[in-house]
């Protein structure tokens, strides 16, 4: 596996990880919530992990071009998405604490699939670009 088939799998572990970490800091330890916030937190990055999974095998096959721009879909929803669950078990909302745990994985499975269609095209942009210099 490669350096950047290791990142990919790093940063779809390390999401539901810090979700968990978070519910932890916020609900406490049950294990019902745990169980619950990393399988909700695995979804959007098994999808994002997908993405860039397809995108590294395209991008061996092109001789390596494009690499690192095929980590987006996993990476940037990983870095939002811990940032925002850390942040909200510190500084929690005084209305409804527990909501951003359900609405989370909604909006980063949305950011992943986004990030993966604008790493798509501009993987092929910099493919092309290559093949043509």
């Amino acid at each position: 596996m490669s350096g950047y088939g290791k990142i990919n799998l790093l940063s779809m572990l390390l999401l539901p990880v810090a979700a968990t970490l978070g519910a932890v800091i916020m609900f406490g330890p049950r294990i019902d919530t745990m169980v619950a916030v990393f399988g909700m937190n695995a979804v959007p990055m098994l999808a994002g992990g997908l993405f860039s999974g397809l995108l590294l095998r395209g991008a061996r096959k092109s001789g390596g071009v494009g690499r690192s721009i095929t980590l987006w879909p996993t990476v940037l929803p990983a870095i939002v998405g811990i940032g925002w669950y850390l942040r909200d078990a510190l500084v929690p909302a005084a209305q409804d604490p527990g909501l951003v745990y359900i609405a989370g994985p909604i909006y980063l499975l949305v950011l992943a699939i986004l990030t993966g269609l604008c790493a798509c095209v501009a993987c092929y942009v910099v493919r092309s670009r290559r093949a043509t210099a």
